[in-house]
């Protein structure tokens, strides 16, 4: 490493150490509610997919959030609704204004031709009906919020976050990623 990159790298640990030690006042636990819109694909070729997800969880200390997500949307090749829903753990360094993150989930998966879904649209919707393919596999993120405005013990922030679903079989594409925008609100209690 060249003394120049020694001195950047060194600057850069010294600005996050002094944003981690600003004084922040520290809750016990919040509630928050987080939307937003994703777009990606998969290890299928010319697979693009768009979908929704609306993230529910309390956040413990900070720093360590029990999520879940439910996350619905449309994949391009054989025209199949996506939907997945998940638990898992949210882990955050709760800097002031911005909030970097990393997800961790166990997910189930549901994929469905459109054409199914036809037939029996509330029962696809359950995970019920024919056609489906179930599927578990874990979801990893990366995402980063900014908090943009407060009200009394309530931030509301802007959100961007990167994903990677992997799944063990091969009933459909093994990995899909993407990435989206969204909002959340965060209540402390």
């Amino acid at each position: 490493m060249t003394p120049a990159a020694r001195r950047l790298a060194a600057m850069i640990l010294l600005a996050v150490a002094a944003l981690v030690a600003l004084p922040r006042e520290a809750r016990a636990t919040d509630f928050y509610v987080e939307g937003a819109a994703y777009g990606g694909g998969s290890t299928w070729e010319r697979d693009p997919n768009v979908q929704g997800a609306l993230h529910l969880g309390f956040e413990f200390i900070d720093i360590v959030s029990i999520d879940v997500v439910g996350r619905m949307g449309f994949a391009g090749i054989d025209e199949r609704m996506l939907m997945m829903v998940g638990i898992g753990t949210k882990l955050a360094l709760p800097f002031d204004v911005v909030i970097p993150h990393l997800r961790l989930t166990a997910i189930h998966a549901h994929e469905t031709p459109v054409d199914a879904m036809h037939h029996d649209a509330f029962g696809h919707a359950m995970g019920v009906g024919d056609g489906i393919r179930h599927r578990f596999g874990v979801e990893g993120a990366l995402g980063l919020s900014v908090v943009f405005a407060h009200y009394k013990s309530t931030a509301f922030m802007a959100q961007a976050e990167a994903y990677v679903d992997g799944f063990p079989d091969d009933r459909g594409p093994q990995v899909y990623g993407g990435g989206g925008l969204g909002f959340g609100v965060q209540v402390g209690l």
